[in-house]
């Protein structure tokens, strides 16, 4: 029972740590142009005959004489729908390389981001410390650590988070060298490295709490110096 709820809080842990994938990339910008100008060739040269036959009528007052010049029409139609159509196409290339450039600038700063590295270690670690399974001490630290508020944007959590994927980089190599009593051993110093850091989260937890219930109670002298008992008078 214990090791079904630490398998699905370390799944927790991974979900919640885990940056935001990419979404799937979708239609190239010059595949997308192409095909949309290829699909309204037909209703696009239609419109140009309609439009020709129209003014052809409103100059002359009848069709005579227009039907010789569909030839050139065409012609002219598919001279400038493949320029247009060429230029387009190359445009859109353009500006999907350049996207793709900034997408990937985008993505190489938040890989530098130290929230982002903490919440990766974490994710890290959880996944290494997984496959050490079997220890009920292992177990119930991986949970209380699954289960720990972690604020990656404060440097403290980060160094934990660090720390405790090194040690289950080292723990985890140790246990899948290890047999018999050797890995009785490891899994005994793993449960006693995850029990120091579970108790340092919870310390950690205590201050983050402390130091918010100050700024509340900060934040209350203030309007009650402000505003005082009534909310219409303002100091």
């Amino acid at each position: 029972m214990e090791s079904g709820k630490t398998g699905t809080a370390l799944k927790r842990v991974e979900i919640r740590s885990s940056p935001d994938r990419a979404a799937p990339p979708g239609i190239a910008p010059w595949k997308f142009f192409a095909g949309l100008m290829i699909h309204i060739a037909v209703p696009a040269y239609l419109l140009l005959l309609v439009v020709a036959l129209v003014v052809h009528v409103l100059e002359h007052g009848t069709t005579d004489g227009l039907f010789p010049l569909l030839p050139q029409i065409s012609l002219y139609f598919i001279t400038l729908y493949t320029a247009v159509t060429a230029v387009g196409t190359g445009v859109a290339a353009v500006m999907g390389l350049l996207g793709r450039a900034r997408r990937s600038r985008q993505l190489a700063i938040l890989g530098k981001d130290p929230a982002i590295q903490s919440t990766q270690a974490l994710s890290h670690a959880a996944g290494l410390l997984g496959a050490m399974k079997g220890d009920p001490a292992i177990e119930s630290a991986l949970h209380a650590i699954a289960d720990a508020a972690w604020h990656h944007d404060d440097e403290r959590y980060q160094q934990v988070a660090r720390d405790l994927d090194k040690a289950a980089d080292t723990y985890a190599s140790a246990y899948a060298s290890a047999r018999g009593e050797q890995r009785q051993e490891v899994s005994r110093l793993a449960a006693d490295t995850l029990r120091h850091f579970s108790q340092k989260l919870d310390d950690l937890t205590h201050d983050t709490g402390t130091a918010a219930t100050r700024n509340a109670q900060t934040m209350a002298g203030y309007i009650a110096s402000k505003y005082g008992d009534d909310p219409n008078v303002v100091r």
